[in-house]
């Protein structure tokens, strides 16, 4: 009879004991970029979502103690334009990006994190050629299958890779711009896939036994208490971007001008403009006399702008304020005190050079203010009237010379955006 009992005793512990098992799942998420970049912005295709997705899924991490993040894979990756070595850097630093955000909300052991340097996700682009209607189709991809060897790129210690110079070339480059145009986009991005473990708790099985009767002792069970983790979101930093430039048509007038102008994130930026000139010959009844600025705020549009801040076409608001002294040795005129004007601008800035820009605008508004007119008569300057300005029309024109600063601010040559 005890036999009988310790042994229906035995299987049901070892039933219960089976009962205990673990489930594996893998996780992939994927943030994108912006050409040139590697920060990544929030305000860019849909990383809002998909910020929430890593940080919602950390916070259930963090408040789950059955589970166990086992591996953590981060790969970066960069489209296919470009030398070798901006595209390793840029892939390196959309890693580190993604890689920096999941660090600040989970604690993660370097022993179980891996990184893939496969910087361009030539895989992901033969599946995507696969799977579309590209003109000279069978040709990019039989280029895709050759080995992989790096040529020199416009300038020593440049490379590039040989099969890129081959996609170039095939149709006179219209078979890459329409590659450019369909894949590359989806090609600029950062990927983390966590590897998790979930132990499920044990079903403990209460053997029933009927003889002898047991003596049972109740024990009052407590709720367990699950510490309450508050996770800070991450503020996400736009990149900072400026230019400073000078107005080439003032400087031809003999004004000294200088501006700046700050990227303010989805496509807005701030401008603010001063010049000063105070040029005088009493001899010759010459004066050259002007200083004042103007304030603008610009929306920048259309597929250069998405490709690179403070490039492109752009439209705005500005606001101006002036004085002047103008004299030529006969009829002077006068603004002694502030004349304003305000109106909308339109413009396109034209990349020169790698940090340098050339950006041309013209504004359309309302001028006013109060003016003098006098004569220089026997060494004297003779007030002849005082009169009110109101005009319609240009009141602003730049062809501006625009110096880009900023990490990432700067233009590729044409083939090599990233």
């Amino acid at each position: 009879m005890y036999i009988k009992k310790y042994c229906i005793t035995l299987i049901l512990l070892l039933f219960g004991l089976c009962a205990t098992y673990s489930q594996e799942r893998r996780t992939e998420i994927c943030v994108d970029f912006r050409v040139n970049s590697t920060v990544i912005d929030s305000a860019y295709s849909d990383n809002a979502v998909r910020m929430q997705e890593i940080i919602e899924f950390l916070r259930n991490i963090r408040q789950d103690s059955t589970i166990n993040i086992v591996e953590v894979s981060f790969c970066g990756a960069a489209s296919p334009e470009g030398n070798d070595q901006l595209n390793r850097k840029l892939a390196r630093g959309r890693l580190t990006a993604l890689e920096n955000l999941v660090r600040q909300q989970v604690d993660i052991p370097d022993s179980i994190i891996t990184h893939n340097d496969n910087y361009i996700p030539w895989e992901f682009l033969k599946s995507q050629i696969e799977d579309s209607e590209l003109v000279y189709k069978n040709e990019v991809l039989a280029i895709l299958e050759e080995e992989s060897l790096l040529v020199d790129y416009h300038y020593p210690n440049l490379h590039i890779d040989n099969r890129i110079v081959k996609l170039r070339a095939l149709n006179d480059g219209k078979v890459w711009q329409q590659m450019h145009k369909l894949f590359f986009e989806r090609m600029r991005n950062a990927c983390a896939v966590f590897v998790t473990y979930k132990k499920e708790l044990p079903v403990v099985q209460q053997p029933i036994i009927t003889e002898p009767e047991p003596i049972t002792q109740e024990y009052e069970q407590k709720e367990p208490i699950v510490p309450e983790f508050v996770i800070e979101e991450p503020k996400e930093k736009s990149p900072f971007y400026m230019g400073l430039k000078t107005n080439l048509l003032y400087n031809i007038l003999a004004i000294p001008n200088l501006g700046a102008e700050f990227y303010l994130g989805s496509n807005f930026s701030v401008a603010a403009n001063w010049h000063y000139a105070w040029w005088k010959n009493d001899k010759k009844y010459d004066y050259w006399r002007t200083y004042g600025g103007d304030l603008a705020v610009r929306y920048w549009l259309g597929k250069k702008a998405h490709e690179k801040s403070l490039t492109g076409h752009h439209v705005g608001l500005y606001g101006q304020m002036i004085t002047y002294d103008f004299e030529l040795g006969g009829k002077g005129v006068l603004a002694d005190r502030w004349s304003w004007a305000t109106g909308l601008e339109y413009g396109y800035s034209l990349p020169v050079a790698k940090r340098l820009n050339l950006d041309f605008t013209i504004g359309l508004g309302y001028h006013w203010g109060e003016f003098k007119e006098y004569l220089p008569i026997d060494g004297h300057y003779v007030w002849q009237a005082t009169k009110n300005r109101n005009y319609w029309g240009p009141t602003k024109a730049e062809i501006s010379l625009v110096w880009l600063i900023g990490r990432g601010n700067y233009n590729q040559r044409k083939g090599g955006n990233k």
